[in-house]
């Protein structure tokens, strides 16, 4: 469905900006495809097999990965009653006017239980798989290791979530872990969106 999709939305931009001339203004609402085509990029770059990849990983990146963790998160609240009544009671305030007045931002960030349930949510939700990088020239060096070239190198989101020296009861979704004297490990393993240049595009 996805690769269906794709296909079609970038036939029609292609089509699009085959019928632009040099002096017309881009619209403003143009996308990343928009953008692509209308580059210097080598010729290899804008093909549409190429832009369809593209697009399916934006797609998934951005509906697949959240509904899960959403999904996941629900789950957890509502399979355990007092978790769910103590997360509404907290809420209550925020919430008085809703559906008329939509709740800031910011008054959501202040409720510490509702940012322990995302917290953990997107502990247990996010294993999202990482693939090793290769230094090809050079070996490396890490503390008092040396790593050879050629040597993959990685690390698994899975072990730092449920690394139970961190998070005791891993598997147990515990949205206080992460209200009060926090052990500081918990935010440095807590990484759903991975780290580095390959981090998720939504965070840049």
């Amino acid at each position: 469905m996805f690769h269906l999709l794709s296909e079609g939305h970038i036939e029609k931009i292609k089509a699009e900006v085959a019928k632009e001339s040099e002096h017309d203004e881009f619209d403003q609402k143009s996308s990343i495809f928009h953008h692509i085509l209308r580059s210097d990029l080598p010729e290899p770059e804008k093909d549409p097999a190429r832009l369809k990849r593209e697009a399916f990983a934006l797609l998934a990146a951005g509906t697949i990965t959240t509904a899960a963790t959403l999904a996941l998160t629900t789950y957890f609240i509502l399979e355990n009653p007092k978790t769910e009544t103590r997360l509404r009671n907290d809420l209550k305030e925020v919430t008085a006017c809703y559906p008329k007045q939509i709740p800031r931002w910011a008054d959501l960030e202040r409720i510490p239980y509702l940012t322990g349930c995302i917290k953990e949510g997107l502990r247990l939700a996010r294993f999202m798989r990482r693939n090793p990088r290769i230094s090809p020239d050079h070996e490396l060096q890490y503390k008092q290791w040396t790593i050879p070239k050629n040597t993959p190198v990685g690390m698994s989101i899975a072990h730092l979530h449920m690394d139970p020296e961190v998070y005791p009861e891993p598997y147990r979704f515990i949205p206080d872990r992460w209200i009060g004297d926090v052990d500081p490990r918990a935010h440095r393993n807590l990484v759903p969106f991975v780290k580095g240049s390959r981090n998720c595009l939504g965070l840049k």
